[in-house]
């Protein structure tokens, strides 16, 4: 069964410690190693500081859902071309912030929703299929 937590976060740095806690907790329910947790945060905190300096944000969400073993973690939403860019694979290949991701992460992509877009992280457990 799949388990659901969704925060609604102020646009601040301080609001990234909260994130990181729950990110912790729900790593070490699912048997993480230290080692993808440190990923799983280092791909949050800077997908999360670029989104604080790309987009003019009182709030965001960032949805984490848990299922078959493996973490995703939807933020957003977003509206700036210049965070898309960063985040998102071009035809000439990732740059930034995309390369970070990509090497941390077991899968990245955006969701579009009408002229907003969330990032979506995902980090498998042990013995979840690529």
């Amino acid at each position: 069964m799949a388990e659901r937590i969704v925060l609604e976060v102020p646009a601040t740095l301080d609001a990234l410690s909260t994130v990181r806690m729950i990110l912790g907790g729900l790593s070490a329910h699912l048997d993480f190693s230290l080692e993808a947790l440190d990923e799983l945060q280092l791909a949050s905190d800077s997908l999360f500081e670029a989104a604080l300096n790309d987009e003019e944000l009182k709030s965001f969400s960032v949805e984490m859902l848990l299922e078959d073993g493996d973490l995703s973690v939807a933020a957003g939403s977003f509206h700036s071309p210049g965070l898309r860019a960063r985040v998102g694979a071009t035809p000439g290949g990732c740059i930034d912030l995309c390369v970070l991701l990509r090497r941390l992460l077991d899968d990245v992509y955006l969701e579009e929703r009408d002229r907003e877009f969330r990032v979506v992280m995902v980090k498998r457990g042990h013995g979840s299929a690529p």
